[in-house]
């Protein structure tokens, strides 16, 4: 049979001394202060990427849509909307910004739209447009440290249709 004697000590060897809480608290806070920043620089990296990897798809999306209306056909599905062919390059360049806004989302921010027919659009945004039968295509892909970059860096990227 235990003491009150014995039982008052055996509860004071489970509790943890005010200054192994301290230690705790303070080891927390200096792995929060590492990972906080590590953490910001992982997610400005992920967004540049991500746009960049967006640029990609939409270039090769309407590279492709363009092709099988040259190859011969005569309407081309695009997302639920059947599209002619026959359409301008004006028309198309509509066309895919429709598609795009509503498929993607802006890796800087859920509010932002993901295309326009800006040469020189906001961080995350892909600029579509036209001249005369081609398609061009601009992406501002952002930089780590926040600023603005371009792809292609100098330019645009021409999709022709024919």
């Amino acid at each position: 049979m235990k003491t009150i004697k014995t039982m008052i000590k055996d509860t004071k060897k489970k509790a943890f001394t005010l200054i192994e809480l301290l230690i705790v608290v303070a080891i927390i806070g200096i792995l929060a202060g590492v990972g906080v920043p590590m953490y910001n620089g992982y997610m400005a990296t992920a967004k540049v990427q991500s746009t960049a990897t967006n640029h990609a798809n939409v270039k090769s999306f309407v590279a492709s849509t363009l092709t099988k209306c040259s190859a011969g056909s005569t309407y081309v599905m695009l997302g639920s909307d059947n599209r002619q062919c026959s359409q301008s390059a004006s028309a198309w360049a509509s066309y895919f910004r429709t598609y795009f806004n509503s498929i993607n989302k802006n890796p800087y921010g859920g509010g932002a739209y993901v295309t326009t027919t800006s040469s020189s659009p906001v961080k995350g945004a892909t600029g579509i447009g036209y001249s005369g039968n081609r398609i061009w295509l601009r992406t501002n892909i952002g930089t780590e440290a926040g600023g603005n970059a371009y792809s292609p860096a100098s330019g645009y990227d021409y999709i022709t249709k024919e």
